[in-house]
């Protein structure tokens, strides 16, 4: 079978890693799999480095012709069964199109929903989602935002083509090693800065921690302005001397294996989290906020500690107890590597994945 996935971002994220382990399992199994993308490196390069074949298009949406034409031509040239797998409602009105134009109604476009957003009750929505063949929410959250546009429960689709599914890691789950026995306590911070993440939050309630052998380990890029907004604030509470910013890191499994914890205070609805299971799977405890879907993989107590968005004194108190309690924050730890192998790993995923590209 071929595997057509349309990436129209520009910049790095959960959904692209999502396509790229996505891409990586289905290659393994011998697909032929091709990225068509916006040109972008932040983008094409981590699909290179794995050997999947990468192609430009525009990808400009709904005005955007060419690309439906030249896909088009991708789908009349070879006639073996395709997926195209589409991440955004603009790609999948141009993936549908390329079938209409290619008149191939045996190619099948399957859509992931990332985002916590209601669904568009407009003509052209609706019929886009009348015309694919699945739709992937990543969570109960996201699919629940989305059906909310229908209170009445009379969608203009059919209500079996879709699905739930959380997210996984193309990873083999490495065995729980406990947190470094020397040096100081590291408490981790892994995803993209940028203002819904909450990192004001954590950085305004280091303060706290001055003096308790703690260092806070920021591990990810943004936007340059925002990172300066970051680290005037650092300076202005006097913490600076207490953070490493570490910036782009390879290996993110080798930074959370060298943290005691991490501290994920998103004050933004997370449709899902990868930053979070990522975590799990290596074994560590975390804070985090529990305004997303959070609250569908994890346990208060049990992998993590849930406090409100942009509550830094809650954060406070919460940091000091386990960085105090050393035996509970390895319970924890172990806690989420279980659940995560119970729960989260990519063999469960990935057989529910490749039955909904089947049909």
């Amino acid at each position: 079978m071929r595997l057509i996935h349309l990436i129209s971002a520009t910049t790095w994220g959960g959904g692209e890693r999502y396509a790229l382990d996505v891409c990586r399992h289905f290659r393994a199994l011998g697909w032929q799999v091709l990225a068509l993308t916006r040109d972008a490196n932040a983008v094409d390069l981590p699909f290179e480095a794995e050997g999947i074949r990468v192609r430009h298009f525009s990808l400009r949406g709904y005005a955007d012709l060419i690309s439906p034409l030249r896909l088009a031509s991708l789908l009349r040239m070879r006639r073996e069964p395709t997926v195209i797998h589409v991440h955004k409602y603009k790609d999948a009105f141009t993936a549908l199109l390329a079938r209409k134009l290619a008149r191939r109604r045996d190619v099948r476009v399957i859509l992931t929903r990332h985002l916590v957003k209601p669904g568009k009750r407009s003509r052209l929505a609706r019929r886009i989602y009348r015309n694919l063949d699945a739709q992937i929410f990543v969570s109960r959250l996201a699919r629940d935002r989305f059906l909310s546009s229908w209170p009445d429960k009379k969608l203009p689709f059919p209500a079996q083509r879709m699905h739930t599914l959380h997210n996984s890691l193309n990873i083999t789950q490495p065995p729980y090693s406990p947190a470094p026995a020397k040096g100081p306590r590291i408490i981790l911070f892994l995803g993209r800065l940028s203002p819904e993440k909450g990192i004001e939050t954590l950085l305004r309630a280091l303060p706290a921690l001055r003096g308790r052998r703690a260092r806070l380990r920021i591990c990810g890029t943004g936007q340059a302005d925002y990172v300066d907004s970051l680290k005037r604030l650092g300076t202005r509470l006097g913490v600076m001397d207490l953070i490493d910013w570490k910036g782009h890191v390879a290996d993110t499994g080798e930074a959370i294996r060298a943290a005691h914890l991490a501290v994920l205070p998103s004050v933004a609805e997370e449709s899902f989290g990868l930053a979070n299971i990522e975590i799990m799977a290596v074994g560590r405890a975390q804070i985090c906020t529990s305004n997303g879907a959070q609250r569908e993989y994890l346990t208060h107590g049990r992998e993590a500690l849930f406090i409100r968005p942009g509550d830094h004194e809650a954060l406070e108190r919460n940091l000091i107890e386990l960085l105090e309690n050393p035996a509970r924050l390895e319970a924890m730890g172990r806690n989420a590597h279980a659940t995560y192998a119970a729960t989260l790993a990519w063999p469960r995923f990935a057989s529910r994945f490749e039955a909904i590209y089947r049909g």
